[in-house]
């Protein structure tokens, strides 16, 4: 976390632990580098969580009224608010509506910014399948668009399997890479890099645009690095849409890895030079 600093905030990572004391230190840091910031936190915790809870209320200063809440698992039935989450019906689908709420809520409230983390032990539960925890890390990712939106999924390595937090990992954009939704038409920014530890989040960022009946932009100037899997997804989503063109801004070495995997095969597939930016003017 220390490493990461704010350069987490505006994207959905995951980080796994594996003591107490550990998960502690993460999500006290998480949560006062957001309430030092000027951004509201959220902090969902598993229904025996008190020692965590009572920890982040002692740990977290400067906290103005409204600014950070815990939120603990078990409370609700088949909806959520800001008491408590989940309960025997509680799904996927619920858990995306609360954050959907909880964003739009957030900045119509007048906070600049949303910072949620979650002890992702609730979900170690019948009710919660690996199908449906992939399913939710997927869909999630739907948020994180908007640069305002911070997200830190924490697992227990002592409840979570290691090819399991693999997994989970690779859905996961961050910390290597950030996208934001906005521009003209359906325009979709990357920045950082692409690789095998983060390429599965892509196929659900380029969902967001995927129903587009506009030319899609897909402005890859700042993406430093694309891996062959990175590659061939953005490749397969173009060829998804073969009567819409999807324009692609990108440096030599992205134009490089697309057309390895086949980007000049694809009519759809429009690759344009990166957008570079213009002379910074001095004061005389």
């Amino acid at each position: 976390m220390r490493e990461l600093g704010t350069a987490l905030f505006g994207r959905h990572v995951t980080l796994s632990y594996s003591g107490d004391h550990e998960i502690r230190g993460l999500l006290t840091d998480f949560a006062q580098r957001a309430v030092t910031a000027g951004h509201r936190a959220v902090i969902f915790l598993d229904t025996d969580s008190d020692d965590l809870a009572r920890a982040l209320a002692a740990g977290v200063t400067g906290a103005a009224p409204g600014q950070l809440s815990t939120v603990r698992y078990g409370t609700g039935q088949t909806g959520a608010t800001l008491g408590g989450f989940g309960g025997p019906l509680f799904g996927v689908a619920d858990m995306l509506d609360l954050i959907g709420r909880l964003v739009d809520g957030t900045l119509r409230g007048g906070w600049p910014a949303l910072a949620l983390a979650g002890e992702m032990t609730w979900t170690d539960r019948p009710a919660w399948t690996p199908t449906d925890l992939f399913a939710y890390e997927h869909q999630v990712n739907r948020f994180f668009g908007d640069p305002r939106v911070t997200k830190l999924c924490l697992y227990d390595r002592r409840r979570f399997g290691k090819e399991l937090l693999a997994r989970i990992g690779a859905v996961h954009p961050g910390p290597l890479l950030a996208f934001t939704l906005g521009g003209w038409g359906a325009h979709l920014r990357l920045t950082g890099e692409l690789d095998a530890s983060n390429a599965e989040s892509l196929p659900s960022i380029l969902e967001l645009v995927a129903g587009s009946d506009s030319v899609v932009m897909l402005d890859a100037s700042d993406l430093d690095f694309v891996d062959a899997a990175g590659a061939a997804h953005i490749v397969r989503f173009a060829a998804s849409r073969p009567h819409r063109h999807t324009v692609v801004r990108c440096g030599r070495g992205v134009r490089q890895a697309l057309q390895l995997v086949g980007a000049e095969s694809v009519p759809s597939l429009v690759l344009r030079d990166r957008v570079t930016a213009g002379p910074v003017a001095t004061a005389p």
